[in-house]
């Protein structure tokens, strides 16, 4: 499945200033599961009760991250060396911070280029397939910085209740979220989110997070990522 310029800018929309709950990696499955918490408003017009989904990346061709004593610019910051199974434990550290921008998927080459010689790991699945598409994620607290990259072929994705998550409803709710964003909808105060001009919608003033609590969110991660093993287990 190669995704389009059209999907990837609503992807990114939709996963705009999500917070980065966690990143878990499969070896044997060959699979990177990420979870995020969204700013997204439900059909009906209300903010999901839970707002938390886990996008399943299969296929995993390549996957990369550099994880740096230092500010995301210094460029002489001290490179930590890792094992990608170690990522969930890395990505937690930092404390469910938020992404933003529009671009994560295919965005092309010039972010990692400024961080690809400088890798905690490097992990190739050593298959041609796997290389269809990338997202690049990122988490900065304090004094240290992690960029991700996933190269993949498909994605799925899960509902805290593990259900299957339709992409259109997805891409709906997000862009519903944002809307109300630009409208200065009170029920934007979900997500902490304030517009910074009426100028410039897409620059935010004031971004908050922890809207889902630390050991709720981890044992949910938990429960979801060990239940899609047991379903890829069963072949269903």
């Amino acid at each position: 499945m190669k995704i389009d310029e059209e999907l990837r800018h609503r992807i990114g929309l939709s996963l705009n200033e999500a917070t980065l709950l966690g990143v878990e990696f499969d070896r044997e499955k060959n699979l990177v599961a990420c979870s995020f918490s969204l700013v997204a408003i439900a059909k009906d017009g209300n903010v999901p009760q839970d707002n938390r989904v886990l996008f399943i990346f299969k296929s995993i061709g390549r996957f990369a991250a550099s994880y740096r004593n230092g500010h995301w610019d210094n460029k002489t910051a001290e490179v930590e060396k890792f094992e990608p199974e170690k990522i969930s434990e890395i990505v937690q550290c930092f404390e469910e911070l938020s992404i933003y921008g529009w671009d994560f998927i295919n965005c092309g080459d010039n972010d990692f280029d400024t961080w690809k010689d400088r890798l905690s790991f490097d992990y190739s699945s050593g298959n041609e397939s796997g290389l269809t598409n990338t997202i690049d994620l990122f988490q900065e607290g304090g004094n240290r910085h992690i960029d991700i990259r996933i190269w993949f072929d498909e994605f799925e994705i899960l509902t805290p209740t593990h259900q299957a998550v339709e992409l259109e409803n997805f891409l709906a709710n997000g862009k519903r979220g944002w809307d109300a964003v630009y409208a200065n909808n009170d029920k934007i105060g979900n997500f902490g989110i304030i517009p910074s001009t009426t100028d410039n919608k897409q620059k935010l003033k004031e971004t908050t997070t922890g809207v889902i609590g630390n050991s709720e969110t981890k044992n949910w991660w938990t429960e979801i990522t060990d239940k899609f093993k047991r379903r890829n287990e069963k072949g269903t």
